[in-house]
């Protein structure tokens, strides 16, 4: 672990001043160094859990479709002409008869042009209660994520966000003035006793002559 003394590497980085000043602002016991261990610590958790995550999405099989992702053993049907097929995700690859098939592949080997996968295929993903149409799950999919992008704020809701912007920087400008202010009424008051101190020193060299 790295130790900082005051007044020495804090000033050199701008995070670690920031924590200096954030632990005398809140008069917290903890030192410097052991704020630092703990900031590392939580880094540490939180990117070990990242990675845990990533390895386990990386391990997941399936077939992307569009928007749609068919996790591995997701069963496919189509029903034409009187007869009904099926397919099965098998790992990343859609199987028809032993056959890798795209979703518009399945469709052309069961019936030919003229039909759209989109309306064509059910599917049966694991979990699944039943068979849905690939249409109906994108259009599910299109809709949520729609729904979880941020709207557009509008002119009135700008002018609040600038507003409160504006207030916060007066705020914090405002702290800033009154710590310049006290620290400058300290040295003041500090030079003020020094020369009282000269002045009472040179009063008592005067009645002694």
């Amino acid at each position: 672990m790295r130790h900082f003394a005051a007044g020495g590497a804090p000033g050199k980085d701008p995070a670690l001043a920031q924590l200096v000043s954030y632990l005398h602002a809140t008069g917290s016991n903890v030192s410097v160094d052991d704020a630092l261990g703990m900031a590392i610590d939580a880094w540490l958790a939180a990117e070990k859990a990242r990675t845990a995550r990533t390895m386990a999405d990386a391990t997941v099989k399936g077939y992307q479709w569009k928007c749609l992702f068919l996790p591995d053993t997701t069963q496919i049907r189509m029903h034409a002409d009187g007869r009904t097929e099926y397919a099965e995700v098998v790992g990343d690859a859609i199987l028809h008869r032993g056959r890798k098939v795209s979703p518009r592949g399945l469709t052309l080997a069961v019936a030919g042009e003229g039909r759209n996968a989109w309306r064509e295929l059910l599917v049966r993903r694991p979990g699944d209660a039943g068979w849905q149409r690939a249409s109906v799950l994108r259009a599910r999919i299109e809709r949520a994520a729609q729904q979880a992008q941020p709207q557009p704020a509008t002119p009135v809701e700008r002018m609040a966000a600038a507003a409160r912007c504006m207030s916060d920087a007066l705020r914090s400008a405002l702290a800033v003035v009154e710590h310049v202010n006290v620290q400058a009424a300290q040295q003041h008051e500090r030079r003020a006793q020094r020369h009282r101190r000269a002045d009472d020193t040179l009063g008592e060299d005067c009645a002694l002559d």
